[in-house]
């Protein structure tokens, strides 16, 4: 790939300036992941060179080893592949995760050399807009594979509890069950919540999700801003030019304050965003009365609202 060895080329060919040098590895070639990285470029204190990966796995674990082997002070990774490279092939070299969904299932948050910042939110901000814009949905559904995420959704049926909301789990072992449990669910849940479930969270699984929704007019809670134009109600999600930044602030704690990244927990996103369809609140419920309890909502919480009709 083209642009790698020339990234590879200047990483080998090392930095003469002073400044302490960070690596940017980027999974993909995404708007989103452009706008974080140029973000961090505009907060972090060091030279910054730029890796992007492509889809195959035997290109960034050569990526990642002549890393290893160039030593820069830093490595900004943006997206899973590049998150769970650094995780892997990273052995002294400090390493900043972001925009990786779900990350305690790829147990980046157990690594000695690896921080991040978290993408995914714990259901807190979703359960709470829920209750401020549909205060009679109690009973919200959740479609969940136990063993990735059981741990997540017993945390947020506590959040639920305390809001006096019903988290009813929707437990499937296998995308092809998704089809049985939407059946048994009918009549049972007042709105769904969608969630970055290693089984559930494929593209294929959330279009029906969201189409079950729109069937059974039972409000769908995204986790992305696109499954929101698609016809989620509403999601919950970083902006990325915040996320860069605080990704900045991190690596100057690490690189000029020599904070051990082992000692920094992942954080929670510092600037947020809801994502709100008001078509498909009009589907559902007064979209004025609906809109007016969400702006109220996102004012009181400091959230940028982006709307889409």
């Amino acid at each position: 790939m083209v642009r790698l060895a020339i990234a590879l080329g200047v990483l080998a060919a090392g930095n003469p300036t002073a400044r302490p040098r960070i690596v940017i590895v980027k999974s993909q070639d995404l708007a989103a992941y452009s706008a974080v990285a140029a973000s961090f470029a505009t907060e972090a204190r060091a030279s910054i060179d730029e890796v992007l990966l492509d889809e195959s796995a035997n290109t960034a674990e050569k990526a990642f080893a002549r890393l290893n082997e160039s030593k820069p002070g830093l490595v900004l990774a943006i997206g899973p592949a590049a998150a769970v490279g650094a995780q892997r092939a990273l052995t002294d070299v400090p390493a900043v995760f972001v925009m990786v969904p779900r990350y305690d299932q790829y147990k980046l948050d157990r690594s000695p050399n690896l921080t991040g910042i978290a993408l995914t939110s714990d259901l807190t901000l979703e359960l709470s807009a829920l209750k401020a814009v549909l205060p009679r949905a109690s009973a919200i559904g959740i479609v969940e594979d136990p063993r990735f995420s059981k741990d997540f959704v017993d945390a947020a049926a506590i959040a639920a509890r305390s809001r006096g909301q019903v988290l009813v789990p929707l437990e499937v072992d296998s995308a092809q069950r998704v089809e049985k449990v939407l059946k048994g669910a009918r009549g049972r849940v007042d709105a769904l919540v969608l969630i970055a479930d290693r089984t559930v969270g494929n593209l294929a699984v959330v279009q029906r999700l969201l189409q079950w929704g729109q069937d059974e007019k039972v409000p769908v809670v995204g986790f992305a801003p696109s499954q929101v134009r698609e016809g989620a109600l509403f999601a919950v999600s970083p902006m990325a030019v915040g996320v860069g930044q605080q990704a900045g602030r991190i690596a100057n704690r690490i690189l000029l304050e020599k904070v051990d990244p082992s000692s920094m927990a992942v954080a929670p996103p510092e600037g947020q965003e809801l994502h709100v369809n008001l078509g498909s609140a009009g589907k559902l419920v007064d979209a004025r009365d609906f809109a007016f309890a969400l702006f109220t909502f996102a004012a009181r919480q400091g959230l940028a609202v982006k709307v889409v009709e």
